[in-house]
Formats: C-alpha cells, structure tokens, sequence
C-alpha cells in the first residue's frame, strides 16, 4: 500500500488537503481525479519526494520501484530522443567494453585476492542487470517503443531542444516504458498523443504487469486503463473500486442517499422544533423540550455534507444567422509552409450543420488543414471557397499569445462579444468559470489553462455560424469537457475541430475526416468505428512482425532469413496496393452518392420548391434509394478496411 497519513497541504494560502489519510495499493490502476489546481500533481510529486505535505506522511513500500511522468517536462537539451529512452541503461549498451575493461583490470595475482574477488563481483551485478533488463535487446526496444509513440525516425538522433514539448514529453515517457518499474505515476500521459500513439500506448500499458496513479483529463483513457478511482473532494480524497464510469454511478447514488438523508432528517428537526417552540414554557413539558433540544443538537451533527454542484461550462453558443449549404469548399487544393506542400490537391466539402472531427497522426497537417480553411495561410494551389453568409470564427493555440496581458478579462471578452451588454459578457466570462472579481484580474496573472478558456469565452462570446477550433478541450477538467461538448452539440451551426479526446469527439462528432501524410477521406463511420479499424491495422502489423520473426528463427542461415523477410514486403505491397485500389474506387463511389444527395437535399431546402410536391415526393423517394446504396458502398468500405 502507497497510504498517506493525515497529510495537510497549503499553498499560496489555499488548503488544498486538510488532515488526509487514504491509501492506493501498488498492485491498482488509479485513476486520480479532481478539478484543476485541487492537488493532483502534488500529491504524485509527494510520492517521488519532490514535494512535502506541511503535516502528516507518505508511507510506501522500500521494494517498490516507481518511475515518474511529470507534465512539466525538463530534459538536457543536447540529449537525443533515442539517447534519452535508453539514458538510464547507458551503461548496460557498453557490456562488451566494460566485461572486457574488468577482466583486463584482474591482477592475476599482483593485485592481491581481494583486487580480483571486486572485479568478479563487478561481472556477477553487470550479467545480472543484463539478464534482468534483456539488456541485448534494449535498443531494439527503445526503438519499437519511439515508433509506437510516433515519434519520426528522423528525429531519433536530432537534440531534443530542438524539438517541440510533445516529442520531449515521449521521449521521457518512452524512457519510462522501456524501465518498467513497478509502480507509475503518470501525470497527463495522453497529452501531445495522436489516435495512433494513444492505441499503441493503451495495448503497451495493457501487457504492463504492474500498478499506476494516473492523473488524465481523458475519461475514455481512465475508463479502459483504470481499476479504481481515488477522487479529491473538499481538501480530501476518497478511494472507488471501478473505472471512472463506475465511480460516477456509485458517486450519483452517494449524493441521491446524502440527499434522501438530509430531507428526512430536515423533517425530523423542523417537527422537534415546532415542539421545543410550542411546550418550552410550559413547566410540565420542560424536559420533554429540553430533551428535544439536544436530539435536534444531535440530528444536526449526523446531517451529512451534500456538497454544491461542481461549476462547470454551461452556455448557450448561438449563431450568428444560417449559411450556405456548402460553407466551405476546397477544391484541388495545396498548402504548406516555405515551399513545403503538407496538403496537395485535396477536394473537400463542408456542409451545413456538420460536426466535423479532424483526426490523424501528428504532423500530417490536421491544424493545416484548419488554418486553411480558416483562411489563416493562403493555397498554394487550387481554390479554397467560403460559401455564402458563412461567418468564420478560428481557435487556435496561438491565440494564447496574442491575449493582451495587461487587458482585463472583461475587456478581453467584451472586445469581440457580439452583444455589448454588460449580463451577457460576465455571463459568458461565467460560463467558463470566471465570476465575481476574477473578471477584473489582469490577463497577465492567468495560469495557461485559465488562458486557454479566456480565448474560447472571447471568441464563444461571437461565435458566427462556422467554428474551427484546434484542440479546444486542451487545459480542460474531465467536467468541464463534458459540459462543453454537450453545449457545443447545441449549437446550430458548422464546427471543424481537431481534438485528441475521445469522449469530446464521440459525443459531438457527426463525421470524421481522417488526415494522414499524402491523403485526406471522409472515414464511413463513427468514432468506435475509427478506433477498431486501428485497433485492427496494430494487430495485423503485430502478427505480421511475429510470422516474420518465426520464419527467421526457423529458416537455418541469415541468408534465408533475409530473403524470407523480402517476399513478405513484396507481399505485403502487392496487397496493400490492391486493397487501396480498391478502396479508393470504392471512396469514389462514396463520394459521387454523397454529391447526388447533397444536389437533391438542396432541391427539397429550395423555398421555390416549397409548394411543388410532386417534385418534392420525387425527390424525398430518390435521396432514400441514394442512401441505401450509400450504406451498401460504406459496408464495402468497412469490410475492405477490417
């Protein structure tokens, strides 16, 4: 048991644990949850003995080993990515070197006994760390597990200082992978991940034999990681058996008894109270009164605490009038940067009402895509059309940048809210949980995750009718994400957004548009979809790697090896270039039935049309037969893909 002890915590004046005792087993997956700033990542920095409760202790088994993620990460900046996952084995890739240096360095005999027992004992922990550790395979390792976590292999060898917080934060994750220690502490783990990296780190974490603390805004991730769910509330934590889901059952059916608990014993006081006030004065009903008095003493001191309801986002972002049917077009369209094309000849239509998810690895130019859109870079090529009425509203990570410091939060706001009145702008301020006096703090005191919501209320506050937002929920708490996807599903007019949580892009996507390098297509499915269709891609190139690896231990010369590994890539190409001919015919097709229902929705949307109903029943019988086909093309589509 990790168990912390009546622990206290202050910090800027602000009690965040008061007298705390609670314990996680080491054996557990944890979920850590609470609101931002409730004390997530202190408690994790006072297991590792970076930081110390003002009172109490943390107690832990000395056998256990624990390795860290922090969110904050610092690394030397000369350190290479694939120097810094096998950092803490450095010594262990020079085995050869250092095996021959200690038994060169025995006396044989000049030395003494003693001179060669210390350089046998030297070899004995050497060999034994290398057995521990399969030391002969850990670069092999460190390299399966930056490729799981997408890190490019041309960065492998690159400074890490020169690389984005994303790839320094794999990088440390990466070394914590490939040290498997007992027990992880992991703060934020998903941050900076792609789908594709978040699946392989999921079924890496999976055959992981030990116990985690895990601090995640993902609830998807905590719900197919966790165990349990130890849940910080009113300066103290409480430990659930179960996954988040579960610990919001059981936490909604606590509330429903505390409440059911409050009322009965409301009655009980309110009825003891109206006898106290009625007989006090009356000499033969004093006792009674007074032994009234203290059992209502008593009911007040068993009332349990039925806490108020978290704040969380809750606003209604209205449009600014209705688009075009087609708000956004692209048509053959490049873009890029300095020459660089990231996006060649790519034809897109965006239509009204879409909720549009924008997913893929890291790089392949999700924000590009965006920011083309958005008109925030020009085409290098082919023609990028607003369509008629479409007001454009873009969020972006920039935008943090370029919030004025000295600016109130309210002055912020009400600069681009689209009404003036000053209800509607500390309403919308509120709506991102800032009320009161916070409105009229300096911009330049905010944490960044406070920064992040202030850019989102000022461009919320005037949201248009088109929105593109890139990565909105980061900085974001688990209900505070909720409550945004549920508003932002309300709202009647056309989102873009590139996001990297699951629960946020299941509960508001309607279409899914997948960007990878070289290619852009409208995915025929949902989410759950998208998600097992890369589950299955990771298991087909696992079982491939293993059919590999079995031939080469079974053929008996290197030779053979070799050749067998070449006709499975020659294989495996001739297929793979056949299943994308014939996905690509069948995207084809898709994409002319999709085009044949959007010219005959327009005729039905057409106020000339309104009175013409033979036309109009015509045209309602031929979208039904379109979509049928439709459906027939897209379970093609899927079976091709499984």
């Amino acid at each position: 048991m990790i168990t912390f002890d009546s622990i206290s915590k202050q910090y800027g004046g602000k009690t965040l644990f008061d007298g705390v005792t609670f314990s996680v087993n080491e054996n557990h997956r944890t979920a850590l949850i609470g609101p931002n700033g409730s004390g997530k990542t202190t408690l994790l920095r006072m297991i590792q003995n970076i930081d110390y409760p003002d009172s109490g202790s943390v107690l832990m088994p000395g056998a256990v080993s624990v390795g860290y993620l922090p969110q904050e990460i610092e690394t030397p900046a000369d350190i290479t990515p694939l120097g810094a996952v096998l950092e803490p084995f450095k010594h262990l890739l020079q085995y050869e070197r250092m095996l021959e240096e200690t038994a060169a360095g025995m006396s044989g005999g000049d030395g003494g006994v003693n001179a060669n027992a210390d350089a046998f004992r030297r070899i004995d922990e050497l060999e034994r760390e290398m057995r521990i550790h399969d030391g002969f395979s850990l670069e092999s390792r460190a390299e399966m597990i930056l490729v799981g976590l997408g890190v490019p292999r041309d960065f492998w060898q690159k400074p890490l200082g020169s690389l984005s917080g994303g790839y320094r934060m794999r990088a440390v994750l990466g070394r914590l992978l490939l040290q498997n220690p007992d027990y992880m502490l992991l703060d934020e783990p998903t941050n900076h991940l792609d789908m594709d990296s978040l699946i392989w780190l999921e079924r890496f974490l999976s055959s992981y034999k030990g116990g985690m603390l895990v601090v995640s805004h993902d609830r998807a991730f905590l719900n197919r990681m966790c165990t349990h769910t130890a849940d910080i509330r009113s300066k103290s934590v409480r430990v659930y058996s179960g996954n988040y889901d579960k610990y919001m059952i059981a936490k909604r059916e606590e509330e429903a008894a505390a409440q059911a608990q409050v009322k009965n014993l409301e009655q009980k006081i309110a009825s003891a109270e109206r006898f106290v006030e009625r007989f006090k004065a009356k000499a033969t009903k004093a006792s009674q009164a007074q032994s009234r008095v203290k059992m209502i003493e008593s009911m007040k001191a068993e009332m349990p605490v039925v806490e108020a309801e978290q704040k969380s986002i809750r606003f209604t972002f209205k449009c600014s009038g209705e688009s075009g049917a087609i708000p956004l077009r692209l048509k053959s369209c490049s873009a890029g940067y300095g020459g660089n094309v990231v996006l060649d000849r790519v034809n897109l239509e965006i239509r009204r009402g879409d909720k549009v998810a924008i997913i893929g690895p890291n790089g392949a130019g999700k924000s590009t895509l965006l920011k083309l859109l958005a008109g925030m870079i020009g085409p290098m090529g082919g023609e990028m059309v607003v369509g008629h009425n479409a007001e454009l509203r873009y969020f972006g990570q920039h935008q943090l940048e370029q919030l004025d410091g000295e600016k109130t939060l309210y002055d912020t706001v009400s600069e681009r809210a689209a009404v003036t009145d000053r209800n509607y702008i500390r309403n919308a301020l509120g709506a991102f949980l800032f009320s009161g006096d916070s409105v009229d703090k300096r911009v330049k005191v905010l944490s960044g995750g406070e920064k992040s919501r202030l850019a989102l209320a000022s461009i919320l506050a005037s949201p248009g009718n088109v929105l593109l937002l890139d990565e909105p929920t980061n900085h974001l708490d688990i209900s505070s994400i909720e409550m945004l996807s549920e508003s932002m599903a309300e709202y009647a007019g056309t989102i873009l957004f590139v996001s990297h949580d699951e629960f946020f892009i299941s509960k508001l996507a309607t279409r899914i548009i997948e960007v990878r390098p070289g290619h852009i297509r409208d995915f025929p499915g949902n989410l759950s979809d998208y998600r097992y269709y890369l589950d299955t891609v990771f298991k087909d190139t696992e079982a491939r790697a293993d059919t590999v690896k079995a031939k080469g231990k079974n053929q008996p010369g290197q030779h053979h090896s070799q050749e067998s590994e070449k006709e499975t890539r020659i294989r495996e190409r001739e297929e793979r270039k056949k299943r994308e001919r014939e996905v690509s015919k069948l995207e084809q097709e898709i994409s002319k039935l999709e085009q044949e229902i959007s010219g005959h929705e327009s005729i039905l949307n057409d106020p000339h049309n309104a009175l013409n109903y033979e036309l109009l029943n015509s045209t309602a019988k031929a979208i039904a037969q379109l979509k049928t086909e439709l459906n027939e093309y897209m379970e093609r589509w899927l079976a091709v893909n499984s």
